[in-house]
């Protein structure tokens, strides 16, 4: 198994994990997803917003640096185009749609991309405002923890609510 492969691997299981997140998410009362929690998202739906923008935010700072810009562009223009503060999503029916297309995207750039390209460095301002050099590869596999991350911080929420969830599983990805 080489770099791509372990790419495309996960990407699929990224979106096989928020598939089954959503799914679990979709059979609770709706407002649950908007109850205040005791987290620094504030919300359900507050924690799925930041990693649906930090993923969108990855992808565009690969597609700027000329990372198959083609594939990544056009899947950010549908996404709605509103403030940092204010959210991407009205419902979860709406998130589902929005974070399918950016699961999708990152399946596309991981299956199009060639072991070459992950390997590029790309050079861009962190949040810090400091510039930064990273892999393309690199910025995918800090995208899928910081993906796992956020899911992991859903799973803690269900958890204290007593609803039975998993969908951390990478095994049957791994099967040969």
């Amino acid at each position: 198994m080489n770099y791509k492969d372990i790419l495309e691997l996960y990407a699929k299981y990224n979106k096989h994990a928020n598939g089954e997140m959503l799914r679990i998410l979709g059979g609770l009362p709706e407002s649950r997803i908007n109850e205040a929690v005791g987290s620094y998202y504030k919300s359900i739906a507050g924690m799925l917003g930041h990693s649906l923008r930090a993923s969108s935010g990855s992808l565009k700072r690969m597609a700027d640096a000329g990372f198959h810009a083609d594939i990544i562009l056009q899947v950010l223009a549908s996404l709605p185009q509103v403030q940092p503060s204010e959210s991407l999503f009205s419902s979860l029916a709406e998130y589902v749609s929005l974070r399918g297309r950016v699961d999708d995207a990152i399946i596309a750039v991981c299956a199009a991309a060639s072991n070459e390209e992950l390997d590029r460095s790309f050079g861009f301002v962190g949040r810090d405002n400091q510039p930064r050099k990273m892999t393309f590869g690199g910025n995918l596999l800090a995208l899928f923890t910081h993906e796992t991350h956020h899911r992991g911080g859903v799973s803690t929420i269900l958890d204290g609510w007593g609803v039975d969830n998993d969908w951390s599983s990478l095994m049957r990805f791994l099967f040969i």
